[in-house]
């Protein structure tokens, strides 16, 4: 019976989130890609990226009740060639999942790539912590163009994460995935 109820609260708190989120659009209107840079250091080009991770109330509910999320930030980095179309140099993608742990009572940012997580005590604390994502490296130098000229760009996702199949088939035709602007600058050193 109680995990009926439980259930049932997850459903509601989905469906809440992922109709809430037309409705709350000024709630969640800070989700963008705020500032990123690259840096050289030992030879490998380090990517930092600050994002504004503003989720909707609806989808912060759902959240609460134990709906996992997933950032996933696409870097992408290409050479304008003369004559030709630009060379794609670096096209990655990183994953981190952000799900709360009903028994710890604590929200845990995982890592995909490397399966390292980290647990912080209150959701704004987590959120964050997953908007300041530091040192991800791109390159070397024996990869990216001599001289360190090149052009990037970054964009974030954030979707529902590992969900029961009943339940993914429930959200299938809501579109609950919500991505950033591509933010674009020029690697010049």
């Amino acid at each position: 019976m109680r995990g009926r109820r439980r259930w049932l609260i997850l459903l509601v708190a989905l469906f809440g989130a992922a109709t809430g989120i037309a409705a709350h659009a000024q709630d969640a209107s800070r989700f963008e890609v705020r500032n990123a840079y690259v840096e050289l250091v030992n030879d490998a080009w380090l990517l930092d990226v600050r994002l504004d991770l503003a989720l909707a109330d609806a989808a912060r509910q759902a959240f609460e009740e134990g709906v996992p999320l997933v950032l996933a930030l696409e870097i992408e980095g290409t050479v304008d060639r003369r004559l030709l179309p630009d060379d794609t140099v670096i096209s990655l993608t990183r994953k981190w999942q952000i799900a709360y742990d009903a028994i710890s009572q604590r929200f845990v940012v995982t890592d995909v790539k490397s399966g390292e997580h980290v647990s912080h005590a209150s959701q704004a604390e987590a959120l964050e912590a997953l908007a300041r994502i530091s040192g991800i490296t791109i390159g070397d130098t024996g990869t990216l163009p001599a001289g360190g000229r090149f052009d990037m760009r970054v964009r974030a996702t954030v979707e529902i994460g590992d969900l029961p199949a009943a339940v993914r088939m429930l959200l299938f035709w809501k579109g609950w995935s919500r991505s950033t602007e591509w933010y674009a600058w020029k690697v010049r050193p």
